[in-house]
């Protein structure tokens, strides 16, 4: 630890550190203050008509729970279209039951077949747009739980106000087991560190963030711009239609809010493994995965490294000097910073703080998953999600047996916008 390389580095590294704390800093105080719902009686002068649109694909599970907390929702003027995405499950006949007993909140749309140049998600979106009636259109996902009855007037109210043309509310997580609470924080940050959302509103950063689970525009800008088929073939269509937005120059918002909706993490490790890749790989671009898998490897696994030894050297010897000297100050530093900022991104999330301890471990699993996701765009390994595959920017569709026996599978290609101007931290 006394060589002067490795005092070099160690030194390199603590400066990276000061500089990462810089930026977090800059962004927490460019952060827009957090949503919290408005109080029930408060009402808004003429609110446009609200349309919710749910697509649900296997939901079995969730879908119920999500239409009856919107139909909790106390915006005045809001209607429910739910979407059955060629479900083999019992999602189709839980949404007809539920449109029967609130047949003039929930209009139920079947969709049987997915046509050639379409992913599954914007396809079942832009067929429900046919029925909505709303100025307002609000995007959402069937594990979502609404939470606060004025989480939508809050949200409308926030939209108007800011004079937005696209707002994404960012989620809450229920995260019941340790496997989430460590993955979600881990691959929750490398796709922040390089959207930068404390920047989405800003004219001169030209990338900006958006999430799936909540997106709120109004239908005339939806529609100037293309609606869903504007991004049909896009991996991470959420992130493209945000980008989209912003380069025909819209403006885009993003809040954090408290007690609006959570939703669901992944429920078992091979969706994880495959969920976060496929998001990685939409999200980020490949020279964007290579750098975070370098810098975490070097900026968290070396200081954590050279601590754990330290310790061990003062458990044996007794010499607390020992972290005074050579590299080791460098190093404790950076591992302090690493696990402040842990701590940080933890609370953002929602996660224990207290697992924050354990992050190291939920960052391996982050690194293994950029590397996986920088494979898959490099066309060297396939991600794969509900039934598809995708692979250097194209999603190989799933065929019959018959089909597949008389030709090759059949690939769509993905196109990916670069995120450029990456913020490195």
């Amino acid at each position: 630890m006394n060589s002067f390389p490795v005092q070099l580095v160690a030194w390199l590294i603590a400066t990276a550190w000061c500089a990462v704390l810089a930026v977090v800093i800059k962004a927490n105080r460019n952060r827009h203050r957090i949503l919290r719902p408005l109080p029930p009686g408060t009402t808004q002068a003429n609110p446009q008509r609200l349309s919710v649109i749910v697509p649900a694909r296997n939901e079995q599970d969730c879908v119920e729970v999500c239409i009856r907390s919107l139909l909790r929702q106390d915006y005045p003027d809001l209607e429910v279209i739910a979407v059955n995405d060629r479900s083999t499950d019992q999602t189709a006949t839980i949404l007809d039951r539920l449109s029967r007993e609130f047949p003039d909140q929930v209009r139920v749309l079947h969709i049987e077949s997915l046509p050639e140049g379409w992913f599954g998600k914007p396809h079942a979106l832009d067929r429900a747009m046919a029925l909505a009636t709303g100025k307002l259109l609000l995007f959402t996902d069937s594990d979502c739980e609404f939470l606060a009855p004025s989480a939508l007037r809050t949200a409308v109210s926030e939209f108007e106000s800011r004079g937005l043309n696209f707002f994404t509310i960012g989620a809450c997580y229920t995260m019941p087991s340790l496997r989430e609470q460590l993955v979600v924080p881990a691959c929750s940050e490398v796709v922040l560190q390089w959207l930068r959302p404390e920047r989405v509103e800003d004219p001169d950063w030209p990338d900006t963030f958006a999430n799936g689970a909540f997106i709120l525009t109004d239908r005339a800008a939806f529609e100037r711009l293309g609606g869903w088929s504007t991004v049909r073939t896009k991996v991470s269509e959420d992130f493209e239609l945000a980008r989209a937005y912003k380069r025909a120059g819209y403006r885009t918002g993003l809040a954090q809010a408290l007690k609006f909706y959570n939703t669901r993490s992944y429920g078992s490790m091979r969706e994880s493994w495959d969920g976060w890749s496929r998001i990685l790989a939409g999200a980020l671009t490949i020279r964007q995965l290579m750098i975070t898998v370098l810098r975490m490897s070097i900026m968290t696994y070396l200081p954590l490294c050279a601590v754990i030894l330290g310790a061990v050297h003062v458990v044996r010897t007794g010499d607390l000097s020992y972290f005074a000297r050579g590299a080791m100050p460098a190093f404790l530093w950076a591992y302090l910073c690493r696990t402040g900022l842990d701590f940080t991104v933890y609370r953002l999330i929602g996660a224990p703080v207290s697992v924050a301890i354990l992050a190291p471990v939920g960052r391996a699993f982050a690194i293994a998953a950029s590397l996986r996701a920088a494979l898959a765009r490099a066309g060297i390994v396939r991600t794969y999600w509900r039934g598809a595959a995708f692979t250097a920017n194209r999603l190989v569709t799933p065929q019959s047996p018959s089909v597949a026996a008389a030709a090759p599978n059949r690939e769509i290609r993905a196109e990916s916008a670069v995120a450029p101007h990456a913020a490195v931290s």
